[in-house]
Order: C-alpha cells, then structure tokens, then sequence
C-alpha cells in the first residue's frame, strides 16, 4: 500500500536464510513475484552479513572502534568483525532461535538438567565453527541486534509501549541476562506476555535467543553488550543512500568537467 501510495519506482526486497535452506525457492520466487510484481532477492551469507552489520552499527556511536555485530535470527546466526568500519571475517552459523526451538519442542518451564543439555549443545554447535578460534583477543565491542536481544533492553527499561530509540545503545551486562533468564526459564510462555517489553509471539521462543546469547558471551569471554535495533532493512537504506548520494557525486563531478572542457565536447 506504502509502495503505490508513495509512488516508489524501485523496489528491492530480501529473503535470508529460511529462503536460501528451503527446497522450493524457484517455486518462491514464482509465487513470490505473482502476488507481488516485485522480485524477491534471496541473499548469500556475505550480503547478510554486510547489510546486517552497516544497519547494526549506524544508530550506535562505536566510530572506527572494533565490533563484532551478532544478529540471532530466526533461522541463522550472523556474526560479523569490524575493524576500522571495514568487515574483516564473518560467519553465518544455522543456529537461530526457531531452528533450536524446533529441535527441542520445549518453552515451557524447563528444568535445569534440560537447561544444562541445552547449553552443552549449543556450545558444541558453536565451537564447532573455526571463525572463533582467531578471536582469543577480545578487543572488540560485542553489539547484538534482533529480537532478542531488543527484548532484553524492553524489559530492563519496562517498556508499556516499545521505543527503538530508548533500545538503542542500551547496555546489557551479562548477570542482568542471566537473572532475567532465570526469571523467563521457570515460567510458562504465556505468563511471560505479563512482563512490560515482552512482545507478543516472542514469549515461545524468545528462551532459545537467550541460549544463544548467553553460549556466545561465554565463548568470547564478554560480560556487555550493547544494543541495536536496526540491521539488514535499515542497512539496505545506507546502501541505497550510499548508491544515491554516489550518484549525485558522479552528475557533479561530469557537470564539472563539460563545464572545463566545453570546447572539446
């Protein structure tokens, strides 16, 4: 509706992992474009990664420090170096907060020994990849973005009504993630709905992203995060922004020379 009301000529849309592990994506792209007129664009690993950390860092004022941008997502994990806003490494891990949910069918209430199973899995899975055997020195800031993690912020700030603006930056220490996991293991997925922050359809699996986030602060030895609530939409507008305002340089500079060279031409 957005789209025809404003009259938008150009159209870009992605689909990430779930669309590039799915058997059926010719037939995707098919319906995908029957319904819509729009081509959807099924993005490697790479373009994730890059989109996801340029939408991560931009709200957030790290400069040209190092980070490593982690985006827990449904179906992945992306886990991105920066060093002097340059991306160095990256990594797209098949441990997402759905794909773990669907693994163990459990939400509600789950006792410590299953906890203790859950957390033995996931560091295995996670250690498995090589991508962090080169990150023994930790000079880097660890900045998450995702549901989980913006949940997180939601809930330390008791939000009634959630503000992206107030979840941005927010820092988040590793024993307050624990207390409040602590709190949300032991309850049932629709008592967690009563918490201020929490989101509706996040109360099932919004323990699975807590998992992951605590696996990987222990990994790489963290006890902060900071948070971000942008990633791979808002790092599509900076690469569009970038193409624009390229663009615009480009018409200058052209503009420029024929205006220099008029006898020539």
């Amino acid at each position: 509706k957005y789209i025809k009301d404003f009259k938008v000529e150009k159209v870009r849309v992605v689909g990430t992992s779930i669309f590039r592990d799915s058997v059926n994506k010719e037939q995707i792209h098919r319906e995908f474009y029957r319904r819509y007129k729009i081509k959807l664009e099924i993005i490697s690993p790479s373009v994730e990664a890059k989109l996801t950390s340029i939408g991560a860092l931009h709200p957030l004022s790290f400069n040209n420090e190092n980070c490593l941008v982690i985006d827990i997502g449904g179906g992945s994990t992306e886990v991105v170096l920066i060093k002097g806003s340059k991306i160095k490494k990256f990594i797209s891990m098949k441990i997402g907060v759905v794909r773990e949910f669907n693994s163990y069918k459990m939400s509600d209430s789950i006792d410590r020994t299953y906890k203790k199973k859950i957390f033995n899995d996931l560091e295995k899975k996670i250690t498995s990849y090589k991508f962090f055997n080169n990150l023994k020195n930790n000079n880097f800031n660890v900045v998450m973005n995702g549901g989980t993690p913006t949940t997180l912020a939601a809930i330390k700030l008791k939000m009634k009504k959630y503000d992206r603006k107030e979840v941005n930056g927010q820092k988040l220490s590793s024993s307050y993630i624990k207390s409040v996991f602590d709190s949300l293991i032991k309850m049932k997925s629709e008592d967690r709905l009563r918490i201020y922050g929490m989101e509706k359809g996040r109360e099932i699996v919004i323990i699975y992203g807590v998992f992951i986030l605590l696996s990987l602060l222990k990994i790489l030895r963290k006890r902060i995060v900071y948070v971000s609530d942008s990633g791979i939409l808002e790092g599509l507008i900076q690469e569009i922004n970038w193409f624009l305002n390229y663009h615009d340089y480009i018409q200058t500079e052209v503009k420029k020379w024929l205006k220099k060279n008029q006898k020539i031409t």
